[in-house]
């Protein structure tokens, strides 16, 4: 019977794949001219997520994420990376939180899939 080597290899194989480490989810996020260069970013619930962060401008900037408790400022030209794990789905605004800024329409949505 050579079968059973094979579904051996198989099954030990498919046991490796569920318990490797989740891949992380690499986004960059420019901050420039009141706005985000992505307007919507989609991730996986239960995977973690790395945000780099590049403010273009010449003043401060910050990012928010309340849902998730993430609350950056960023001074002019800076560039800042965190890195999280949603651990529910849903629709969630990011914005800046810098005066007037979201207002002027510098917000979005973090799309987090089942």
């Amino acid at each position: 019977m050579k079968l059973r080597p094979f579904l051996t290899s198989l099954i030990l194989f498919l046991l490796l794949v569920a318990c490797a480490k989740p891949q992380t989810s690499r986004v960059t996020l420019t901050l420039q001219e009141m706005g985000f260069s992505q307007n919507e970013i989609e991730v996986s619930a239960n995977q973690p997520v790395t945000l780099h962060l590049n403010n273009k401008d010449g003043y401060a900037h910050a990012f928010d994420l309340d849902e998730f408790d993430i609350h950056l400022k960023l001074a002019a030209a800076e560039t800042a990376e965190i890195t999280f794990t949603p651990t529910r789905s849903g629709t969630f605004t990011f914005y800046c939180s810098s005066p007037g800024h979201q207002a002027a329409g510098m917000a979005g949505s973090l799309v987090v899939v089942p």
